[in-house]
């Protein structure tokens, strides 16, 4: 983890500085609502979640902690906001990415494989984010997510592989626990080595590394 940091230290884009204090009229103002919800998702990713206080949040955005109050009370309802806007639309499109092609395993993982790397493309956060959180068990982000949505997705899409395997359309070694794992991995370390400097032609070199592999291992067909 510490040689990736080392490639890839996201820093959110920059804005013109707001001054402290809350919304004029304390009307909720979408723009800056975003605008703090992507430093603390920089901060998440470049530190860790656990070590992110909202008084760290506050004064990367320049803002009061009263402000930052305003617009999320806690530490956990801001989780939950990212969790909600950030990572349950993604999380939906893969998992109909599965139900619609629970038939055809090459198209619904080529469909994983190709939003995967979208998303950290258009979010440098999402990569060393998802390295630090996601990816482990005990983390907080994973376990929030259990908690407003449950395992029944994901038990669902590891139905959808176990069936591929008895059908015989997956190699029946794989386990399908560690294939989703190694599905996000494959994209997303090599994103995260890159850095927000990756451009267009380096993600689609990713994306086909991935499924050449994934789809026809390290063989090559010499018909």
């Amino acid at each position: 983890m510490t040689a990736l940091k080392e490639h890839f230290d996201p820093e959110p884009d920059k804005k013109p500085v707001r001054k402290p204090g809350r919304p004029r009229g304390g009307a909720i103002n979408a723009e800056q609502r975003e605008h703090l919800l992507d430093i603390a998702l920089h901060l998440f990713a470049r530190q860790g979640i656990a070590e992110t206080s909202l008084n760290a949040i506050a004064r990367q955005a320049a803002v009061s902690p009263a402000m930052l109050n305003y617009y999320f009370r806690s530490r956990e309802a801001l989780l939950d906001s990212v969790i909600e806007e950030r990572f349950a639309p993604l999380r939906g499109r893969i998992f109909e990415a599965f139900v619609a092609n629970a038939d055809d395993p090459v198209t619904a993982i080529s469909l994983l494989v190709t939003e995967i790397a979208e998303t950290a493309q258009k979010n440098s956060w999402f990569a060393p984010l998802w390295m630090q959180e996601a990816a482990s068990d005990e983390a907080l982000l994973k376990q929030r997510l259990h908690e407003r949505y449950g395992k029944e997705e994901r038990k669902k899409v590891l139905s959808i592989i176990e069936g591929w395997q008895q059908a015989g359309r997956l190699n029946p070694d794989l386990s399908p626990q560690l294939l989703m794992v190694s599905l996000m991995s494959l994209v997303l370390v090599p994103l995260a080595r890159l850095g927000k400097n990756a451009d267009r032609i380096e993600r689609e070199m990713i994306v086909k590394h991935a499924l050449a592999l994934l789809c026809q291992g390290i063989s090559v067909d010499k018909d």
